[in-house]
C-alpha cells in the first residue's frame, strides 16, 4: 500500500467500551483506520507509536480529564483534527473547544452524548475533511485574502520592588482558515518557509505589531513588541535597514522591539549572520536565543552571537510544579544567563507555584497562560489592566492608566 493508498488513521479515548465500539464502528464506515482505548495509558501509548490523523475525545475520563488531555496533546504539539464528545452541558463545551483551539489545537468539532451515529458520522466526515495536509498554494491564498492575523500574548516583567507588570506583547501568528479554524504556525509555517514565504510573513508579522504599538500608544499603553524570526531567515543583509525604516516611520523606538530567534542551533557563523544580528544589536533592537534548554539551543551560540536576552523552553518551566531535575535546570540557567549579563524570559508559566519559584531565583520576565493566552490586539488594553491592577499595594507610577481605555 502506497502513502496515498493509506486509510487516515483515527484514535478514540473514552472510558465507556460501548461508547468505543460505536465510534469505531462509524469511523470505518466514514473510511478511517480506527483504534479505541479506554484510559490514559494505552492512548499516550498509541500516540508515542503513530500520528493520528483525527483523535475523538471523551471530556470526562475519570483518570485525566479531557482539559489535561487537551493540554497533554499540546505539549506533544498534535496536529490530528479533535472531536470532542461529553454529557457535560454545552457552555462547557464550548469552553472545552475554546481552550483547545487557544492551545493551538485542531479542535473541529463537539458533540453531545447520547449522539446518533448519524451525528458522529457527520462530525468524523468534516473532521476527515479537515486533517489533511495543507499546501503552499493554499497559505499563498491566504495572504491574498487577508487571512493571516496577529494574536498578542503578553510578557510580564519583575521589578525592584517585587511586584509583576505586563511589559510587552509577542506578535503571534494565527491562520484564520475558512473551514479550519483558527491554525496556529506549527501547522503551517515549516510550509510557508520551505516554498520562499518565510520572508514575506515576518515582514507581515512586524507590520502588523507596529501598526498595532501605534494603535495602544495613542490610548496612553506603553508595551514592547516582540516577534518570533526562524533562525533561516538571517540571511537577507537588507533586514536591518528595512526593519529600521519600518520602525522610524512609525516613531518606534527600536529599543521596544525585541527579536526571538528560533532553531538558533542552525544558526551559522559566516560574516553575513553576524552582520545582521550585530547591526540590529547596533540600532538597538533586543535579541533573544529562544527555546533555551531544549532542542536546537546552543551554548555556543549564546556566547559568541550579540544576544541580550535568554528565553527559557516552556518544556522545562512547565514541569517546575512536578520535576526536582526541571526546577534545579531552570535556575541553573537563570544564574548562568545573569552571570553573562543577559536578561532572562521563562515561557510556559501556567501555575502560580511555577510563578512563586520564578519570582525566588530572580528570574526577569514571564510568559504563560497564567498571566494570559494570546488574544486579539483590541483585547489586549483589557488584559493589562486587569494583570496591572490586580495588586492594590503597589507604590510604584502605573505603567497604564485605566483612563485611557
Amino acid at each position: 500500500m502506497t502513502k496515498s493508498d493509506r486509510k487516515p488513521l483515527l484514535i478514540s479515548l473514552d472510558d465507556d467500551e460501548q461508547i468505543g465500539a460505536i465510534v469505531k464502528t462509524v469511523a470505518e464506515r466514514a473510511g478511517f483506520e480506527a483504534h479505541t482505548v479506554t484510559s490514559p495509558d494505552p492512548f499516550r501509548e498509541k500516540l508515542s507509536v503513530s500520528t493520528p490523523d483525527v483523535i475523538v475525545l471523551d471530556l470526562q475520563m475519570p483518570q485525566m480529564d479531557g482539559v489535561q488531555t487537551l493540554r497533554h496533546l499540546a505539549e506533544l504539539e498534535i496536529k490530528a483534527a479533535i472531536v470532542l464528545v461529553t454529557g457535560m452541558d454545552e457552555r462547557t463545551i464550548k469552553a472545552a473547544e475554546q481552550y483547545g483551539r487557544t492551545r493551538g489545537l485542531n479542535v473541529v468539532a463537539a458533540i453531545q452524548k447520547p449522539f446518533t451515529p448519524e451525528e458522529l458520522l457527520d462530525a468524523l466526515l468534516a473532521a476527515k475533511a479537515k486533517s489533511g495536509p495543507l499546501d503552499a498554494d493554499e497559505l499563498k491564498k491566504a495572504m491574498e485574502l487577508n487571512q493571516l492575523v496577529a494574536h498578542y500574548q503578553p510578557t510580564i516583567q519583575r521589578f525592584a520592588d517585587g511586584t509583576w507588570d505586563i511589559c510587552a506583547m509577542e506578535a503571534l501568528l494565527r491562520w484564520n482558515h475558512p473551514e479550519r479554524g483558527l491554525l496556529t504556525p506549527d501547522a503551517f509555517i515549516e510550509i510557508g518557509e520551505s516554498h520562499g514565504l518565510g520572508t514575506q510573513i515576518t515582514d507581515f508579522v512586524i507590520a502588523q505589531g507596529v501598526e498595532q504599538m501605534c494603535g495602544w500608544r495613542a490610548r496612553k499603553l506603553d508595551l514592547g513588541l516582540r516577534i518570533n524570526v526562524s533562525a533561516s531567515l538571517i540571511t537577507d543583509i537588507d533586514f536591518p535597514d528595512r526593519l529600521s525604516a519600518v520602525l522610524a516611520a512609525n516613531q518606534i523606538d527600536a529599543n521596544s522591539l525585541t527579536l526571538e530567534i528560533t532553531e538558533v542551533g542552525t544558526l551559522d557563523q559566516e560574516a553575513d549572520t553576524l552582520d545582521i544580528l550585530t547591526r540590529l544589536r547596533l540600532k538597538g533592537v533586543h535579541l533573544a536565543i529562544d527555546d533555551f534548554g531544549i532542542g536546537y539551543s546552543s551554548l555556543t551560540q549564546l556566547v559568541r552571537m550579540p544576544f541580550n536576552e535568554m528565553k527559557i523552553d516552556k518544556s522545562l518551566v512547565m514541569r517546575i510544579p512536578t520535576a526536582n531535575e526541571a526546577r534545579i535546570t531552570v535556575e541553573a540557567l537563570v544564574g548562568l544567563a545573569h552571570k553573562l549579563k543577559l536578561s532572562v524570559c521563562a515561557e510556559g508559566v501556567e501555575t502560580q507555584e511555577t510563578m512563586d519559584f520564578l519570582d525566588r531565583i530572580a528570574c526577569d520576565a514571564a510568559q504563560g497562560f497564567l498571566i494570559s493566552p494570546p488574544v486579539e490586539g483590541r483585547k489586549v488594553p483589557e488584559i493589562v489592566r486587569r494583570w496591572n491592577n490586580r495588586s492594590s499595594n503597589s507604590q510604584r507610577t502605573p505603567r497604564f492608566s485605566p483612563d485611557s481605555v
